[in-house]
């Protein structure tokens, strides 16, 4: 099969590979979450950067939504475009909120982590929890804010900036980049107080998602599309991408913050490209493999679930006297897929209908 043409990648109502790619996404961060001590490579100690593959996908997949209803419809309708991450994103969050709220206020209320809670609740209800420093199990909850806060700025960007969207997101990732590179650490500290090296906020956090960005208007554009299919023109260009990733993830470096973060960064938005390019490239088995696409499909919740699975995870061990790191990682995998399976086929699912009646009034696809 020869690689994708312009019309048939715009014609394309779904990209096969993002659940996988969502698949490995979630499973690194689980990993990261759940193993310690093992050695074998420093790669496993970073499956944070799971959270970075996440960011690059959603502003790639979000923005080409945009940009495609844009070109079918002359304009951006936001509230639509609200409605449906509101249907997608809001009822298993504050779900999980208002859940663990009632367990702490009513069962649960002598518990350590129920103060620490109760005091962050309003970062975490209001997408904020990005810019202060967390101590409880949702500590997670601050690439979250990060995906919010791009939702909501980015969006009107794209339907009122008009040309000067691409400039402006080069001066937003040169801004991170700064910070990256730790060049403006001693002007934050003066200037806020904060920690830029213990904030994620103050880090590398909207790169990626610039990234995702910028890669959906080179696809959207006839020139770049043609540009980028060269450039991946082999089928084999995707799993060369993903080892490139994993390479520079395995760097021995106790900090990877500066070239080493963005080149990962640029290796992922490179893979991407890879998978979304042409459809059969070689990774393309693997990654709608069905149990590998259905981790990827409720991924949202495994992220969101994984914490809590991991503290049951470590209840069951520690009864069983067992203290194995794999263990562990494959009990709290299983719990969350559990968990995440059951929210979105028995609550998820009425407010995901809607989503998708949304879609197809708009005939948005489901890219």
């Amino acid at each position: 099969m020869p690689p994708s043409s312009y019309e048939e990648f715009r014609s394309r109502r779904s990209f096969g590979s993002l659940d996988g790619i969502r698949c490995l996404s979630i499973v690194a961060v689980v990993w990261h979450h759940t193993v310690s001590g093992l050695d074998w490579l420093p790669a496993t100690k970073r499956g944070f950067l799971g959270v970075d593959m996440f960011f690059v996908l959603s502003g790639f997949l979000i923005v080409t939504l945009l940009l495609r209803e844009r070109a079918r419809t002359g304009a951006i309708s936001l509230p639509k475009f609200y409605a449906r991450r509101a249907l997608r994103i809001f009822p298993a969050y504050y779900g999980l909120l208002a859940a663990i709220a009632l367990v702490f206020g009513s069962f649960r209320q002598s518990s350590s982590l129920a103060g620490p809670f109760f005091a962050e609740l309003p970062y975490y209800l209001t997408y904020t929890a990005n810019w202060v420093e967390l101590h409880t199990m949702l500590a997670i909850a601050w690439s979250l804010a990060a995906e919010e806060q791009f939702y909501l700025v980015w969006p009107p960007i794209e339907k009122l900036a008009g040309r000067i969207a691409i400039p402006l997101l080069l001066v937003i990732i040169a801004v991170n980049q700064a910070v990256n590179f730790r060049l403006l650490d001693a002007w934050i500290l003066s200037r806020t107080g904060l920690d830029a090296a213990g904030l994620p906020m103050l880090q590398a956090t909207f790169t990626p998602i610039c990234l995702g960005v910028l890669l959906a208007h080179v696809l959207h554009s006839r020139r770049g599309f043609g540009v980028a299919s060269r450039a991946f023109s082999s089928a084999w260009a995707s799993p060369l991408c993903l080892a490139v990733v994993l390479v520079l993830a395995d760097l021995r470096s106790p900090d990877i913050s500066g070239w080493q973060r963005l080149l990962i960064q640029l290796s992922m938005t490179a893979f991407l490209c890879s998978c979304v390019a042409r459809e059969d490239h070689a990774l393309r088995r693997a990654l709608i493999f069905a149990p590998v696409a259905r981790i990827g499909v409720i991924s949202y919740g495994v992220y969101l679930f994984h914490p809590i699975a991991r503290h049951a995870a470590d209840l069951v061990l520690q009864k069983a006297s067992l203290d194995l790191p794999l263990l562990l990682f494959a009990t709290c995998l299983s719990f969350t897929i559990v968990a995440a399976e059951i929210s979105y086929r028995y609550y998820e699912a009425p407010f995901l209908r809607m989503k998708d009646w949304l879609h197809a009034r708009n005939g948005s696809g489901s890219a």
